[in-house]
């Protein structure tokens, strides 16, 4: 059996990639073969340039499809693949969010499928509130080196641009996708352990221990500040990342948080709707309490 953790960006997914990786052993001996982006991300050595799908740049891979996937399961019984880059990057070179989101993962899910060939491959993926998501791929976007305020982000991104339903549904569109399990970001911490479960599969019981610390910190308010005010004579390749290392994220340093709190409700009544959009699809389990 198999799985692909696609995502979304911005939803915890290198914490749990590498939460995964720390316990690498420990997953071989309970028969798991795990690969994240370490190894999925290898100039064409990527997931898509292995199996040769296409859309990617090695059309030629040294592997047959059977070949390389007995290579990635050796004597595994349960292959968990991770890498939100698979489906497709989030900002364009220009600083556009590509609309839909991920407008490439249907069939780039389909073709692994079928490369894979292996029965119903399982679809793992966390979603975010709008406003929240906003913020944090602005400040990806600012990480980036795409020197821009958020009000001319925005207006190039607007938070209606924000539709998980759409990209679950046309992921459960696909006849040899099996289980599509769906999580909120805002609850990663809580469901942790289910996340885990449906990634190893039912008949895996070892539990996945969480890294202790976040991964990647957002951008504070004096972070984006400083940025924004030496847009023009810094170094736009490294003045996100001296930013974030001047103006940690701290009591002292709150988060950067542009949206006003009618906004912010707005945006949540919004995700609420969303997230009983998604529970609507038949065959889509959405870990909520």
């Amino acid at each position: 059996s198999a799985v692909i953790h696609i995502g979304a960006h911005k939803t915890a997914t290198t914490h749990l990639q590498r939460s995964f990786l720390v316990q690498q052993e420990a997953l071989i001996s309970a028969g798991v073969r795990y690969y994240g982006p370490d190894s999925l991300r290898r100039p064409k050595r990527g997931l898509g340039d292995v199996f040769g799908l296409q859309g990617f740049g090695k059309t030629h891979p040294a592997r047959s499809q059977k070949e390389q996937r007995e290579f990635m399961f050796k004597d595994g019984h349960r292959l968990v693949l991770s890498d939100e880059n698979f489906i497709g990057v989030l900002h364009n070179k220009h600083g556009n969010m590509v609309a839909p989101l991920y407008p490439k993962a249907e069939p780039r899910v389909e073709a692994l499928a079928e490369a894979l060939d292996v029965g119903p491959l399982d679809v793992c993926i966390g979603v975010r509130e709008p406003a929240s998501f906003l913020v944090s791929a602005y400040g990806q976007a600012l990480m980036g080196g795409q020197m821009i305020s958020f009000a001319d982000y925005i207006a190039k991104n607007p938070l209606s641009q924000v539709y998980w339903p759409g990209l679950v549904a046309r992921i459960r569109r696909i006849p040899t996708v099996g289980r599509i399990t769906v999580w909120q970001h805002e609850e990663y911490r809580w469901r942790f352990h289910a996340i885990c479960g449906a990634m190893l599969g039912d008949d895996v019981s070892m539990r996945i221990v969480p890294i202790p610390n976040k991964v990647h910190l957002g951008l504070s308010a004096a972070a984006v500040a400083h940025v924004l005010t030496h847009m023009e004579k810094g170094d736009p390749n490294t003045l996100g990342d001296q930013a974030r290392k001047a103006y940690p994220l701290n009591d002292q340093n709150p988060a950067f948080d542009p949206f006003a709190a009618q906004e912010r409700e707005a945006a949540q009544a919004d995700y609420a709707k969303q997230l009983a959009d998604i529970s609507s699809i038949a065959g889509v389990t959405v870990l909520r309490s």
